[in-house]
């Protein structure tokens, strides 16, 4: 009994001793954990620090009249000096007011304009230091936007008639022309009418169907329609 009494108070003193050595492990990483945000806190509010970053950029030109035919850059690379506060919020944050760069003639520029880019931003960026622009080899390519009409017939001699069957109405075609905008280079390339073929084979029935409008895929040209209604009658002959 008095050597299980021993034991047992042995065994209190050695958990007494451990769950101690914890707390302390525990009170000193959280000191050193405190001293570390001290540290980082007070870091990041000097100032001098200096980073690339890349800064919101809005393009403003006339859409109505021109459209650029390469993407144009909505980023714009710079070198900064500011307090880590503010690098921070630049390099994670990108709620930043975008600098709008307005082009007035776009068919005469080709480049952006540093010079201008600096003065804009530097507005923009009053609590930070902007040092300079990163080398942009972006090009600008402008072209005036035009429309064409284009019309649209089917090409009737091209129908697949059952034997003995004929069309025996007019064929009727809704739109009978459509619209393109884009590029004026881009739009030569397409004809001034288009050839609807009807896709039904050996036809003995009056036809009534959409038929897509077989015009090449471009993102900068922009369609009125993509399909048009198509309808005629169909009659056998009389023997």
């Amino acid at each position: 009994m008095i050597h299980s009494h021993h034991k047992s108070i042995f065994m209190l003193s050695v958990c007494f001793r451990i769950l101690t050595f914890m707390m302390k492990i525990k009170t000193l990483a959280l000191c050193f954990l405190a001293a570390f945000v001290f540290w980082l806190l007070n870091s990041l509010n000097k100032s001098g620090y200096s980073a690339n970053i890349s800064y919101p950029l809005n393009i403003k030109y006339n859409d109505s009249l021109y459209i650029p035919t390469k993407p144009l850059p909505k980023k714009l690379n710079v070198n900064i000096s500011s307090t880590g506060w503010d690098l921070m919020k630049y390099k994670l944050f990108s709620n930043a007011t975008p600098l709008v760069y307005e082009i007035k003639n776009p068919l005469k520029i080709y480049r952006l304009d540093n010079t201008s880019l600096l003065e804009s931003l530097t507005i923009l960026m009053q609590r930070s230091k902007l040092n300079f622009i990163l080398a942009d080899t972006t090009t600008l390519h402008f072209e005036p936007k035009h429309r064409k009409i284009i019309n649209l017939k089917v090409d009737s001699l091209g129908i697949d008639l059952q034997k003995n069957f004929v069309i025996s109405s007019f064929i009727n075609i809704s739109p009978r022309e459509i619209y393109i905008e884009g590029p004026a280079s881009f739009l030569k390339r397409y004809n001034e009418t288009i050839y609807l073929k009807v896709p039904a084979k050996r036809l003995s029935t009056d036809f009534d169907d959409k038929i897509t409008i077989p015009l090449p895929q471009n993102a900068l040209v922009k369609l009125s329609a993509e399909n048009a209604l198509v309808s005629f009658e169909v009659a056998e002959l009389l023997k």
